[in-house]
């Protein structure tokens, strides 16, 4: 059996970092022109620099804005401009691999108006998925989720393999990954497809014991 670990994952946010260090090297280069020659003007636009970073002049702006605006007159070094950039990029990346992720308050109006408190419950009870992001805040993948109900299949494979793997990310990935056992099929295209649920629940032992090694 072949389980997909989070593998293109980690290439994913490698290719994120490839990037976000040819910014932060041509930020260098121009700090050091400007400190070897005071009335040098910079040697790098804003345009060119999101062209070789492969992002747009917005978002280059937006986050030197943003970051000029919290920190008002006090510095930031390189490598930390790094980390911030990479913690942001690496939640885009999992949004890309595990499609929209939802709210507290948007499960609590897809569940029918529940309060949130009754969500926390339910996500206690393991019969959600939630996902905690880098800033704290509960994140719950869309895909659990079909005419205004969680599809308890769904949700309790990820259980058992949350209960074995280190990241509750890494439990949801698996979710969406081809499998074997379940003929090429993810476990969330096996759910949604209303193939049998016995067998998603042997593949799913399987696999958490195989990751669980």
């Amino acid at each position: 059996m072949v389980v997909k670990a989070h593998g293109e994952l980690v290439e994913a946010l490698e290719r994120a970092e490839e990037g976000l260090r040819a910014i932060t090297e041509e930020l260098e280069r121009t700090r050091a022109a400007a400190q070897n020659d005071a009335v040098q003007a910079p040697s790098i636009t804003v345009r060119e620099l999101a062209e070789r970073a492969n992002v747009s002049e917005d978002a280059v702006v937006a986050f030197a804005e943003t970051v000029g605006a919290l920190l008002a007159d006090r510095s930031l070094t390189v490598p930390s401009a790094r980390r911030a950039a990479l913690i942001a990029v690496s939640e885009e990346v999992w949004e890309h691999e595990l499609g929209p992720l939802l709210s507290s308050a948007d499960v609590c109006e897809l569940l029918g108006g529940l309060s949130r408190q009754r969500v926390d419950e339910l996500l206690r009870a393991r019969r959600l998925i939630g996902l905690r992001d880098s800033a704290g805040r509960r994140r719950f993948p869309a895909f659990q989720f079909r005419d205004g109900r969680a599809l308890e299949a769904l949700v309790s494979a990820y259980w058992l393999v949350a209960d074995v793997v280190a990241s509750d990310w890494t439990a949801a990935s698996w979710l969406v990954s081809p499998d074997q056992g379940l003929d090429g099929r993810s476990p969330v295209q096996w759910v949604r497809d209303g193939h049998d649920r016995s067998r998603l629940l042997d593949v799913t032992r399987q696999d958490a014991a195989r990751l669980g090694q």
